[in-house]
């Protein structure tokens, strides 16, 4: 079969998909190993049974819900192209914002900071903060850590710091207990905010990394018990949360960190997403 004759097949079949089209363009290139555009430019060109087979397999799977991501082992974040797998959750555009709203803050002083990512996932916030703020002139001076309670998820995420060449220090474990106290300025976390599965287009991913009990606020309730022990106190903490969380996450905020006060932030589509909760200086 031909270029056009795998893409036109490969849209016919992923009726249940809302990029077709695309998804089947982001497959064929990933097995062809070529660009896109590649696609576009050779539309007649037959390819090798052994890669038309492969090309099918994903295509199936696709069909049967698995993420484009997951099958292509990537996902680009933030302006960098991430490596991922079913061990760890696809890295979204709203979290984008999360980082913005980090950098937004810790460009404007140019001093040291230590920064925390809790629930790294694939490491993408802090390695996207790294980046960011080592480029800035003059730039901050920072230090960079992640701690998540799956093993597989730190692997991931020192695969991607290696391929950034960012130097970041890990931690296996439950949020900030693999410190043992140790004080940092910032702190910025991701954690499962769902109370329940909601999309099943996330059905292959991994549950841990989406839902929690309490509303969805179990893990932020137990980060804000363990920040109220740290002394000194943490700066500043910024967090992603659900649409309808923000009440409660001030809430909960001034509960166990009572000196602190709350902000929080909308997405782009007009959506509460994030929370800032900084200890006045």
């Amino acid at each position: 079969m031909t270029i056009h004759d795998l893409l036109k097949l490969a849209a016919k079949k992923l009726t249940n998909s809302t990029s077709r089209e695309l998804d089947g363009e982001v497959l064929l290139s990933y097995v062809l190993k070529k660009p896109k555009e590649y696609l576009f430019a050779n539309p007649y060109k037959k390819i090798a049974p052994k890669l038309e087979k492969t090309y099918l397999r994903l295509i199936n799977r696709r069909l049967l819900g698995w993420p484009v991501a997951y099958l292509v082992k990537h996902k680009e974040f933030f302006g960098l192209d991430f490596y991922v797998d079913k061990n760890v959750l696809i890295p979204r555009p709203e979290t984008e914002g999360l980082v913005e709203l980090a950098l937004d803050t810790l460009k404007i002083e140019n001093r040291k900071w230590k920064i925390l990512d809790v629930g790294t996932g694939s490491g993408c916030i802090i390695i996207s903060l790294a980046k960011n703020l080592s480029s800035l002139h003059p730039a901050p001076s920072i230090l960079s850590f992640a701690s998540d309670i799956s093993p597989q998820a730190i692997k991931i995420a020192k695969k991607n710091a290696k391929k950034y060449k960012v130097k970041v220090t890990f931690g296996d474990g439950n949020l900030l207990e693999p410190w043992g106290g140790e004080k940092f300025d910032v702190i910025v976390a991701n954690l499962p905010y769902l109370s329940r599965e909601t999309d099943a287009s996330t059905k292959y991913e991994p549950k841990g990394a989406l839902i929690a009990a309490k509303k969805g606020l179990k893990l932020y309730e137990e980060l804000f018990k363990q920040a109220s022990r740290l002394q000194p106190q943490t700066s500043h903490l910024f967090l992603e949360i659900g649409r309808d969380q923000g009440r409660l996450i001030k809430n909960l905020a001034k509960k166990y960190l009572p000196d602190y006060r709350t902000k929080t932030y909308k997405d782009l589509f007009g959506r509460t997403r994030y929370a800032k909760v900084v200890k006045p200086s």
